[in-house]
């Protein structure tokens, strides 16, 4: 995620280290047990400590309140990560990310204060756990649900409806702190009325990532291929070369 991430820098083409074999080889030759003259691909892991920004966040959920959801990384007990993952670091990147939603007025920026942050948070984890839950073939929680009926009760008792270009919708002042955390709210409950896109909903099984998307095309399993499949398929492929090193060694020499 747009977290702790991993980048790979590459090589393509022929190998570009020293041929040589057993202990004269190149470390990193003798690392991933590669001693052949075939062209190939190294990969060099570098770790980035990059902070999430609202403005930057990948997009991948496919509905808003899954992509409010994925706006920091989960473990997988369903707790957020740490600080690095967070993309609503202050009240302000929350109205950022709104906007950059269409959840809130280009114009006018919502003036988000501390405690309305705090409840966006809050709605954020109860959004997760509901939706993780569903995703995972298990029976949500009485908070979550209980929670999220609370914010669409508060949503509904503060919209006006409204029609535009696009039909009639609900719709709350411009100005008013909360309505980015009461459009999510209100995108759930149609996603949860949908039975259709609710059975569409996975939770992806990268190592500490839990974003939430749509499967619309029936065989996508990771949130982003460039980042957490990456990293899958580079942990296959070093458990390979470790298990054929293991057996190499385990062949009694002639």
């Amino acid at each position: 995620m747009r977290k702790r991430r991993t980048s790979w820098s590459t090589f393509h083409g022929t190998n570009p280290l020293p041929q040589a074999q057993g202990s004269q080889a190149h470390p990193l030759q003798r690392f991933l047990g590669i001693h052949s003259l075939l062209p190939f691909i190294i990969y060099y892991p570098v770790r980035q400590m990059e902070r999430a920004r609202a403005q930057t966040r990948r997009l991948v959920g496919g509905a808003p309140c899954l992509d409010f959801a994925n706006s920091v990384d989960w473990d997988s007990e369903g707790r957020e990560r740490p600080a690095h993952t967070e993309a609503f670091t202050a009240p302000a990147e929350l109205a950022r990310w709104g906007a950059r939603l269409g959840l809130a007025p280009a114009t006018i920026t919502p003036l988000v204060h501390g405690r309305e942050l705090a409840e966006a948070r809050s709605l954020r984890r109860t959004i997760h756990s509901l939706f993780a839950a569903i995703a995972s073939d298990r029976a949500p929680a009485a908070d979550p649900i209980a929670q999220l009926e609370e914010d669409y009760t508060e949503a509904i008792g503060a919209a006006q409806l409204t029609v535009g270009d696009d039909g009639w919708r609900l719709d709350w002042p411009e100005g008013d702190p909360r309505r980015i955390r009461f459009a999510v709210a209100v995108n759930a409950l149609d996603l949860l009325r949908d039975d259709k896109q609710l059975a569409r909903v996975r939770i992806c099984p990268g190592n500490n990532c839990g974003w939430l998307f749509l499967d619309t095309t029936g065989r996508r399993r990771w949130c982003s291929m460039d980042v957490c499949g990456s990293r899958s398929k580079m942990r296959r492929l070093y458990e390979r070369q470790r298990q054929s090193r293991d057996v190499s060694k385990a062949e009694p020499r002639i």
